[in-house]
């Protein structure tokens, strides 16, 4: 129902692929949405219960406005990928495990992810916030097309990219 099978690199690479999330991915997502770094550049500056993110992941994967996809580096789960929809635009969220990082996984996630929100939607632009200190995700949206546009309220950095329809 508009959720994607998975998505894959070029053959002959290192092959990650997207899949879409499922109920029984909850722990690993909330391992890596609580991972230290993680929670150090996220909005809320602090890592979420166990019942917070049962309540939160079960709502993402009966929202068809949240698509929400995780990403296996040979099989093996390596990061997850989220987009809010909101009519022509959505959001990114992007998660890579401590282990996959600095591996070039976070921009494989969002090109693949990205290839899937113009395949499928009507998405003209997706926008990501990121914390300042993060310079790599903020290398890993520019390095795919995005613009840095100015900062939040909250002082993230406003990424922004205007896809092709």
């Amino acid at each position: 129902m508009g959720r994607p099978g998975p998505v894959a690199t070029e053959p002959g690479r290192r092959r990650v692929t997207l899949r879409v999330a499922r109920g029984d991915d909850a722990p690993l997502v909330r391992v890596w949405r609580n991972d230290a770094d993680a929670v150090r550049f996220s909005v809320s500056a602090r890592p979420v219960s166990e019942a917070e993110h049962a309540r939160w992941f079960a709502a993402a994967l009966s929202d068809p406005r949240i698509q929400l996809w995780i990403a296996e580096e040979n099989g093996i789960p390596v990061g997850q990928v989220r987009v809010d929809l909101d009519g022509d635009s959505g959001v990114f969220s992007i998660a890579v495990a401590a282990s996959a990082r600095g591996r070039g996984v976070g921009q494989t996630m969002l090109r693949l992810a990205l290839e899937e929100i113009e395949r499928q939607h009507t998405v003209t632009t997706v926008t990501a916030l990121t914390h300042p200190d993060n310079l790599a995700s903020i290398r890993v949206f520019e390095h795919v097309g995005f613009r840095r546009r100015e900062l939040s309220d909250a002082g993230f950095v406003l990424l922004e990219l205007t896809l092709d329809s």
